[in-house]
């Protein structure tokens, strides 16, 4: 007995192509921004298309093509058509641009709760904003400025599971560009996400610094100061590089993690550091210091340079939680 050999379908190809078309239109804005998770409200139909074509798509080749001609057509009709349907167009990748005048603040604490974008942090250029910036994000972007002399602002990024199945197909760069007074007070409360953090902070009149770091790595310049102020830096996974400045009476307060870190201090500035955790990481601090308390281990304990209590500019750092990561003082 002599078996007929099926031909292949053209479905498939047909599919892989109209996926192609679909793109293409996409970027060429004549189909809007669509949301994965609509299509997929239409998967009984994908079934209803791929089962047509195991009935028939086999028995002749250009049959499984126009099925799937006909499968990539309505898929085109439905996204062309859905603003009138009432689906409303939802960006993927989108671009703010934030700004506030200064107005009458005479100082300011900013909230800023970044994400798993790349941000770049430093001070304005002018003294006429109070914050301005920048952002490519997906998602929705909260920002609230309050008050009137001692102004309040909150900088945050909300995302939904949707905001991952929305696509433009056109891929720009997520981040964060923000700038912020150089002239008035200011503290900065800093959640860093798992995205690199970029914070030039030399040139503002910072009163104090509180970042909790999460796994992106993070770069901080602290700015030369005529009045004292602190930070307080909680580092995650990612390593945390800082350098501190001259002639500025700072006290720094480092709760590691798993990540390094490394703090770069001025030569000849009068030094103390205070180490209250052994921790599992390597602790390395300047040589010539005087050990002033602890052991002899060199995991917990108190050192200063020479002269440091009647120095008219001191930095001190204190150690209180440490992680796995390696502590380099140099």
């Amino acid at each position: 007995m002599e078996y007929k050999r099926k031909g292949s379908s053209f479905f498939w190809p047909v599919v892989l192509i109209g996926v192609g078309v679909i793109l293409l239109l996409r970027n060429l804005e004549i189909i809007p921004v669509f949301n994965l998770s609509v299509l997929l409200r239409l998967w009984p139909l994908i079934l209803v298309v791929i089962g047509l074509d195991i009935l028939l798509g086999h028995r002749a080749s250009w049959v499984g093509g126009v099925i799937g001609l006909l499968a990539v057509g309505g898929i085109i009709a439905f996204l062309m058509l859905s603003p009138s349907l009432g689906i409303k167009e939802t960006g993927g990748t989108k671009t703010d641009t934030i700004s506030e005048p200064i107005d009458a603040a005479t100082s300011a604490k900013y909230y800023l709760e970044f994400s798993s974008d790349p941000v770049e942090l430093n001070a304005l250029a002018d003294n006429y904003h109070l914050i301005s910036g920048t952002i490519t994000h997906r998602g929705t972007l909260n920002f609230n400025v309050s008050g009137t002399e001692e102004k309040v602002v909150h900088l945050s990024q909300t995302t939904t599971s949707d905001d991952w199945l929305q696509w433009n197909f056109v891929f720009a760069e997520q981040k964060w560009n923000i700038a912020l007074n150089p002239d008035i007070s200011s503290e900065l409360v800093v959640d860093g996400g798992s995205g690199s953090v970029n914070m030039d902070l030399s040139g503002m009149k910072l009163t104090s610094l509180q970042a909790a770091m999460g796994s992106g790595s993070s770069q901080f310049e602290l700015p030369v100061s005529d009045t004292p102020y602190t930070a307080l830096i909680e580092s995650g996974s990612g390593s945390v590089n800082m350098t501190l400045p001259a002639e500025t009476n700072l006290e720094l307060t480092l709760d590691s993690g798993s990540g390094s870190v490394n703090i770069s201090v001025p030569a000849a500035s009068a030094l103390r550091i205070e180490v209250m955790d052994s921790g599992s990481g390597s602790l390395n601090i300047p040589g010539g210091m005087e050990q002033i308390g602890g052991g002899v281990d060199m995991e917990t304990g108190a050192w200063q340079t020479a002269g440091f209590d009647t120095a008219a500019s001191k930095i001190t750092i204190k150690i209180f939680n440490r992680g796995s990561g390696s502590v380099n003082i140099h």
